[in-house]
């Protein structure tokens, strides 16, 4: 780190460096930089660069004493240790749910935020836009946290918290990835259950597939629904968050008993790197196909 000090005198100063009330030795760990700012105010930039272990640094006092023969100046600076910053929990929730991020800010003892004082603890979210968060400040340490009510799959990317003291700005990051809840399944035939089917009927299967509301346009629907030998993968977008896929059979052969089953599964689109898979879902229907009742006519 750098210390500046700033000096204006007349005649021109002489700047000391002291560490603790001892006065430095300057050479390859203290390097003293002196630049004009103002030839004619005698305006000096007085920088002490500190190429010691960070352990060595924070912790003591620094002060820079301007002399010149009208009288002597001083100031002096704490290093204070770094604030901590992190955030919590590093978890995958699911789109719907209720969800927090935390992110807890510690002080040294004597060392205090600098610059917005109503906004203290600072949130980015993943468009890099300012969020706003509930604050509880305790001594030394600012708790700030983010509430999600519900979970959506648009919440996900990195979250950053930053906060500034007079020691530095120190941050932490989150990647958060979004859950995907699995999709509940419908299976439907027409005609329904009451009506008999024989053999050469017809039968229209249905899948219906019904999203979570939390659940936005960055997902994309698969699925495939099959019945005697017929199959279809053409998921259609009804209304909202609901999908479909239908089945048509045309001509049925006679069974006892048939499962028609349909599977489907929610994926993020190939652009989106924050939404997990949902699990594949299955729903199945039973159909009975009967076959039509022979006539035999005796002839006398």
């Amino acid at each position: 780190p750098n210390l500046t000090c700033i000096s204006t005198g007349s005649p021109a100063t002489t700047v000391t460096w002291m560490r603790d009330g001892q006065q430095l030795s300057l050479g390859d760990t203290y390097i003293p930089i002196q630049t004009v700012t103002d030839r004619r105010l005698s305006t000096y930039n007085n920088i002490l660069v500190i190429k010691a272990a960070s352990s060595d640094i924070f912790g003591h006092t620094y002060s820079c004493t301007v002399i010149n023969a009208f009288g002597t100046v001083s100031k002096a600076l704490v290093a204070y240790t770094p604030p901590t910053v992190t955030i919590s929990p590093h978890e995958t929730p699911t789109a719907g749910d209720s969800f927090s991020l935390t992110c807890t800010v510690t002080l040294a003892a004597g060392d205090y935020i600098v610059g917005d004082s109503g906004s203290p603890v600072q949130w980015k979210g993943p468009d890099g836009a300012s969020i706003k968060s509930t604050l509880q400040v305790m001594t030394n340490t600012y708790i700030s946290t983010l509430e999600f009510n519900p979970v959506r799959t648009t919440h996900g990317g990195e979250y950053i918290c930053q906060a500034t003291s007079t020691a530095g700005t120190i941050m932490d990051a989150a990647n958060i990835i979004i859950q995907i809840p699995p999709p509940t399944l419908t299976m439907s035939r027409d005609p329904d259950a009451s009506t008999t089917l024989r053999h050469g009927d017809s039968l229209s299967l249905t899948c219906t597939i019904q999203l979570d509301e939390a659940v936005d346009s960055d997902v994309v629907v698969t699925g495939r629904l099959q019945g005697q030998a017929g199959m279809s993968s053409n998921v259609v977008a009804r209304s909202g968050n609901v999908y479909e896929i239908v089945l048509h059979i045309p001509s049925l052969r006679a069974t006892p008993s048939e499962i028609c089953i349909c599977t489907t599964s929610v994926e993020p689109r190939l652009d989106v790197t924050f939404i997990q898979s949902s699990e594949s879902r299955i729903d199945s229907l039973n159909i009975t196909v009967g076959k039509y009742p022979m006539y035999y006519y005796f002839v006398k």
